[in-house]
């Protein structure tokens, strides 16, 4: 299952399914706190600060999974000299 990937990824390289999966719902999670803070806050400055740095994370985070990913994919791909 996804907890056992998870705990098979300390013992590989690089990221695998079940660790993305738990990651996801994590930010998952922390944008779900974030919503509900900004609205009982009123749109405190502070919240939709950390509301903005967390996106920002989560995408530069899945930016970089997706990179590293392609660039496995072009090394696999490209025959050995």
């Amino acid at each position: 299952g996804v907890f056992q990937d998870v705990i098979d990824s300390i013992f590989e390289p690089g990221v695998n399914h079940g660790v993305l999966v738990v990651m996801n719902c994590a930010f998952l999670g922390l944008f779900v706190i974030l919503v509900y803070l900004l609205f009982a806050t009123s749109f405190n400055i502070h919240v939709c600060a950390l509301t903005t740095i967390a996106a920002l994370l989560f995408a530069s985070i899945q930016w970089f999974i997706k990179e590293v990913s392609a660039s496995r994919a072009a090394n696999t791909s490209k025959p050995s000299e």
